[in-house]
Parts: C-alpha cells; structure tokens; sequence
C-alpha cells in the first residue's frame, strides 16, 4: 500500500493497493477517515477516492503517473 493523498488538518487519508489478477497487476483505492466509525471505503478508480474527499486527483497522477488506470501507463 503507498500513501499518496494526506489532507492537511485532517484524518482523511487515500492509499492506493496494487493487487496482481489474471490479467496484470489492478490499482484500487482505500479512502480512511470520512466515517465516525473509521471504517475504510474501498474505491476502484483514483477519481472516485478524490472525489469523496474533495480532492483533485491531477497532482498524484503528476507524482504517480503509474497510478493511472489507461491502457500502457501503468508499468
């Protein structure tokens, strides 16, 4: 797991989990701190984390290009 959104003065949290299928290696998202409980919420797509914390995802894919879910970006 990579840490890869921290939001300052807050518990809010995305990680990104790299997991190899059948078909090559699969990134999913994992958004901690949005419930009371600290429940994680499980996303398939960088957009769909940030756009539950109100994140724009454009600077982690500059950082992390790898991250991104088109077709021959993800080596």
């Amino acid at each position: 797991m990579f840490l890869i959104y921290d939001a300052i003065n807050s518990r809010t949290q995305i990680w990104a989990c790299r997991e190899d299928h059948g078909h090559g290696p699969v990134w999913s998202f994992v958004v901690y701190g949005l419930t009371r409980s600290g429940d994680p919420r499980n996303c398939p797509s960088l957009a769909m984390a940030c756009e539950l914390v109100g994140a724009d995802p454009r600077p982690i894919l500059r950082t992390a290009p790898f991250l991104s879910q088109e077709k021959g970006a993800s080596r």
